[in-house]
């Protein structure tokens, strides 16, 4: 087959790329800059040359593609978090990304007859008791800055199913180049002492080791259009993840502050990430795309991530 990649150059397009041409597809992946298209001809893609954030541009790199697969990986989420202005701005981008892009790429969809797959995120939900599904309500009542991401989640989501296209809601990555290697975000943060456990810790996270996010894409191409959660089987809350990373790498126990801390700005994604976002359930990727995570239980390949 013939895959349009959009993100072919970020932390989980990357491998993506390497497992679609080992699996024998033709790749075109997508670059807004020369060194960007350099990296994807030398990994032995061909290249179409857009600015994503530029919906005309992307919509004809796509269709000149000749696609029987788009998919979508487009983000451009902060390296760093420790300057939260800077942290922001790679937010909004990303935002625009999704508002922007994914109804382009949709449109691209429908005018060649591809196939649509598109990047989402499983921590998104409404807070509350329970194990949310995929048909469960997003987060649209969230707190200013943190409704912005959400509603730009619904954009990319509704555009997707739109075009008769498969939406992943990926779980928080960890492995090369996210939040949780050994130069990520989050770990940064914690051995600065600036990602604290925030109210009660109560946030469930769901990991998702790279290799298991690439595993349920390849399972995604012909596969019925709907929301799957692409998550690790291991729920874990904030208030124990947090100190056990911290204790893995050797930084100081993450201190403990009041919810009310992060109860307005674009911290506020901080509060629900750490005290509120809800289990989710990734039965229905299991059952549908017959996907199983290769790493299920996140204690000991995240430990290894960690060690780079």
């Amino acid at each position: 087959m013939r895959v349009f990649l959009a993100g072919a150059t970020g932390a989980i397009g990357s491998p993506l790329v390497g497992r679609l041409l080992a699996d024998g597809h033709t790749v075109v992946g997508l670059a807004r800059s020369g060194a960007a298209a350099d990296r994807l001809s030398q990994a032995g893609c061909e290249v179409a040359r857009a600015d994503a954030l530029d919906p005309d541009a992307l919509k004809r790199a796509a269709v000149e593609a000749r696609p029987d697969v788009i998919i979508n990986q487009l983000t451009s989420l902060p390296k760093s978090m420790l300057n939260p202005i800077e942290a922001n701005k790679d937010g909004k981008l990303t935002n625009q990304l999704r508002v922007l892009g994914a109804p382009a790429l949709a449109e691209a969809a429908r005018d060649t007859g591809a196939q649509l797959i598109a990047q989402s995120i499983a921590f998104a939900q409404k807070p509350g008791s329970g194990i949310r599904k995929e048909a469960d309500p997003l987060y649209l009542t969230a707190p200013a800055g943190h409704r912005t991401v959400v509603k730009a989640i619904g954009v990319l989501e509704d555009a997707t199913i739109s075009a008769g296209g498969v939406v992943l809601r990926y779980g928080h990555f960890y492995g090369p180049r996210t939040y949780f290697a050994p130069d990520g975000a989050y770990v940064e943060m914690l051995h600065k002492r600036m990602l604290p456990i925030v109210g009660q810790g109560r946030g469930s996270f769901h990991l998702l080791h790279l290799d298991d996010a690439v595993d349920a894409t390849m399972k995604a191409i012909g596969a019925p259009t709907g929301i799957y959660n692409i998550t690790d089987d291991v729920r874990v809350t904030a208030g124990d993840l947090l100190p056990w990373i911290a204790r893995e790498i050797g930084a100081p126990k993450p201190v403990t502050v009041p919810g009310i801390t992060f109860s307005i700005g674009p911290l506020t994604i901080l509060r629900y990430l750490i005290d509120e976002q809800p289990a989710v359930s990734n039965a229905k990727a299991k059952d549908v795309l017959g996907w199983r995570p290769q790493h299920p239980d996140w204690h000991e390949p995240l430990a290894a991530a960690l060690r780079g």
